[in-house]
């Protein structure tokens, strides 16, 4: 520790220019009794900085100070990230602001597909080929259910990002993952449909009936002009266990100690997400397999009502009409999905000085601020989350509705599953959505995959 804070504090000192270049560092004596260090550890630390260019040693006379970017060496970090995170949070800009404050820092970028990133990230990590990692909640729980969180550095937690996005990342009192940004599923409509339909707008008090009475009137099925009152994209484990938590479902084993998926709540829940697949007024979704297809022919004006994110509301910022989000209808009680991003740094990291200054500049007021005014994106960061826009092009109106539904918000774990259950059950509802299983055989299958999974 003492170590790192000597390198830290030296490394700053120059990029801030309180160490001017061609001046000379203390002597090793002097380091090693400032810092209460032996000189074979201040050496260590010493040759950090020279590998980080910072710093070139000049026999018989010490350590001179380098211009940033002067010296031979950079350190080269990678970063791992969702390819969708360049658009929805503007990224690439973030990294070239990094690199500008920190120039002997290079930060190689990588992207990896949705699909299997989780096992992707730890196989990189363990041939030390990542550094710091972009997580969902998604795949961090992958980590934690598969006993890997010792792959990632614990982090402090930082008081300026709201607290319940902290918690999903803290497992026994201990951060492994710094919050990034967030967003809730949400409902999103074109506000020019409603008022040529003579309808009022969404609202919190929206049930699904009133939702199924209001995607009716939206559609539109003539010759010259069809539309749809609603779509969504049904595959994706950020969108249908929405369903399962309105309706309540609890994972539960019976007296054998088997899964049992027999209960009302999920017999409800996958009919009711059934009867929204073949509604005429709603989504023929089975048509479709791109999970961008909704903001897609939203912004073509194809729907009138589409389950989206504040990640995916960024697709609309162009959009040519005006639109705004509502909380998505509800059940009994309210309640919708959240999807949490927040960035780790591999323990296997041979820069993890590096990686942290990254880590910590992605979190800084100012670069949650550029997500704020650049995106429609919400930061971690609260201050940053609920201040103005600058420039509000594309912004909807009620932006900040976020703040009024937190207590809605939940994780796909509050119903005591797994990542892996989740992935395992879509198979089986798929047939059962398309009508080539009945519901009584595809719970038979899912319970039969799960119970597998025990033995």
């Amino acid at each position: 520790m003492r170590l790192e804070t000597m390198v830290h504090q030296l490394r700053e000192d120059i990029l801030s220019g309180t160490l001017a270049p061609g001046s000379y560092l203390p002597s090793e004596d002097v380091l090693g009794e400032q810092f209460q260090l032996s000189k074979k550890s201040v050496r260590k630390g010493l040759e950090e900085l020279v590998n980080e260019g910072l710093i070139v040693k000049k026999p018989k006379i010490g350590n001179m100070v380098l211009k940033p970017g002067e010296g031979s060496g950079r350190t080269s970090i990678r970063f791992c990230y969702y390819p969708e995170v360049d658009q929805e949070i503007d990224m690439a800009a973030l990294l070239d602001m990094f690199e500008r404050k920190h120039p002997h820092i290079q930060v190689k970028r990588m992207t990896m597909h949705t699909d299997h990133y989780a096992d992707q990230a730890i196989e990189f990590m363990e041939e030390q080929m990542l550094d710091v990692v972009l997580l969902n909640f998604y795949d961090f729980k992958h980590f934690h259910e598969t006993s890997r969180l010792q792959m990632l550095m614990e982090q402090p937690i930082d008081e300026a990002i709201y607290p319940f996005l902290n918690r999903a990342f803290t497992i026994e009192g201990r951060s492994y993952v710094k919050p990034f940004s967030f967003s809730p599923v949400i409902l999103c409509y074109n506000r020019r449909h409603f008022q040529e339909a003579g309808l009022a707008e969404p609202d919190s008090s929206w049930t699904w009936s009133d939702f199924y009475r209001a995607a009716e009137v939206l559609s539109k099925n003539g010759e010259e002009h069809k539309r749809l009152g609603f779509f969504f994209y049904p595959y994706s484990n950020n969108r249908w266990p929405l369903w399962l938590l309105q309706h309540d479902f609890q994972l539960q084993r019976d007296e054998a100690g088997q899964f049992n998926f027999r209960s009302e709540p999920f017999t409800k829940s996958i009919h009711t997400l059934k009867e929204l697949f073949t509604n005429e007024y709603t989504a023929p979704s089975l048509v479709f397999e791109n999970s961008q297809d909704p903001e897609r022919l939203f912004s073509e004006e194809r729907t009138s009502m589409i389950v989206t994110t504040y990640f995916r509301l960024n697709q609309l910022k162009q959009a040519s009409f005006e639109y705004d989000i509502s909380p998505v209808p509800y059940v009994e009680t309210p309640k919708t999905l959240l999807l949490n991003v927040g960035i780790g740094i591999s323990s296997q990291s041979a820069h993890k000085e590096a990686a942290k200054l990254l880590v910590d500049f992605l979190t800084s007021r100012e670069a949650q601020m550029f997500m704020r005014n650049q995106t429609l994106s919400i930061p971690s960061v609260k201050e940053a989350a609920q201040s103005e826009r600058q420039n509000k092009q594309g912004e909807p109106k009620r932006y900040q509705m976020f703040r009024e539904i937190m207590p809605s918000y939940r994780y796909y774990s509050d119903m005591n599953m797994k990542r892996s259950q989740l992935t395992a059950m879509v198979h089986h509802l798929k047939l059962y959505w398309a009508g080539l299983e009945t519901a009584s055989n595809a719970i038979a299958s899912i319970e039969q995959a799960l119970n597998q999974e025990l033995e």
